[in-house]
């Protein structure tokens, strides 16, 4: 009898265990929605600044205008300062079944006082056919910086940011252009492409692309990371030849390829630097 009890009850976990997590990777994870809170000091920084970026919303079959208003929200709860989008807005597909407009009104309900910015990333250059990135981003307040930098006087902030490197051509030397005692951000939507450039005269870095893997699982995350993304995952790290440059990797918001995350939670980063 209690070998029968063992075996119904080992075949009930294992026919309910691997459903269970079906459903939370397909239908609970990717509804979450975290903020990822992250302290730095400078003494480069005139003042406190609050920095929230986001990314890899994947606008399209598996992430609507609803969770992109979430997102929204989300970024304006935190009173950000500044606020950075590090591309991949729209998934590319032979159909774009998205309305254009309506993420730009989305996007256009995001409040920072010093302004909102982004970079391009690799499905923005699938979809350059299909609608205009920059002409969205502007429609929505965002300044789109491509092998380009700019200054925030008022904090003391230069950002720089790098075109895709997966289909772009990004400029690698776009760190030669951090200006001495200012805060350098260099934003990039690929983290790998830091080791071949001199990222020492940058104090920060924020890249997405990865998705943190999307699905966190042994032996199979490490085979579908992307291209660009395999080495700096997610999450913060020192970087540099002396390790005095930060970098944080974001998770994203969205998802292609598979309609699944697992261990990864939907996020958005706010970073405060004081």
């Amino acid at each position: 009898m209690k070998l029968s009890k063992i075996f119904l009850i080992t075949i009930f976990i294992l026919g309910v265990l691997p459903l269970g997590l079906y459903v939370y990777a397909r239908y609970l994870e990717p509804h979450r929605l975290i903020v990822n809170r992250v302290s730095l000091e400078s003494s480069r920084i005139d003042g406190p600044l609050k920095i929230v970026f986001f990314g890899d919303t994947h606008m399209g079959k598996f992430n609507n205008t609803d969770q992109l208003s979430r997102i929204a929200d989300k970024i304006n709860a935190q009173n950000p300062d500044l606020v950075i989008f590090t591309g991949d807005l729209v998934s590319a597909n032979k159909n774009l079944s998205v309305d254009t407009d309506a993420i730009a009104q989305v996007l256009q309900t995001i409040q920072a006082p010093y302004g909102k910015f982004c970079v391009i990333g690799n499905h923005e250059y699938a979809t350059a056919r299909q609608y205009s990135y920059r002409d969205l981003m502007h429609s929505a307040g965002f300044e789109v910086l491509v092998n380009d930098w700019l200054d925030i006087p008022e904090i003391n902030v230069r950002l720089l940011g790098l075109d895709d490197a997966y289909a772009g051509k990004p400029d690698k030397i776009l760190a030669d252009d951090a200006l001495d005692d200012a805060y350098n951000i260099l934003i990039t939507h690929e983290p790998d492409i830091i080791d071949s450039m001199d990222i020492d005269p940058v104090q920060l870095i924020l890249a997405g692309h990865t998705h943190g893997g999307q699905i966190s699982i042994p032996l199979l995350t490490e085979r579908i990371l992307p291209a660009g993304g395999k080495k700096y995952v997610k999450g913060l790290f020192a970087v540099g030849s002396d390790g005095q440059t930060a970098l944080f990797v974001t998770k994203g918001t969205g998802m292609s390829t598979l309609p699944f995350r697992f261990l990864n939670v939907p996020e958005i980063v706010s970073i405060e630097i004081n």
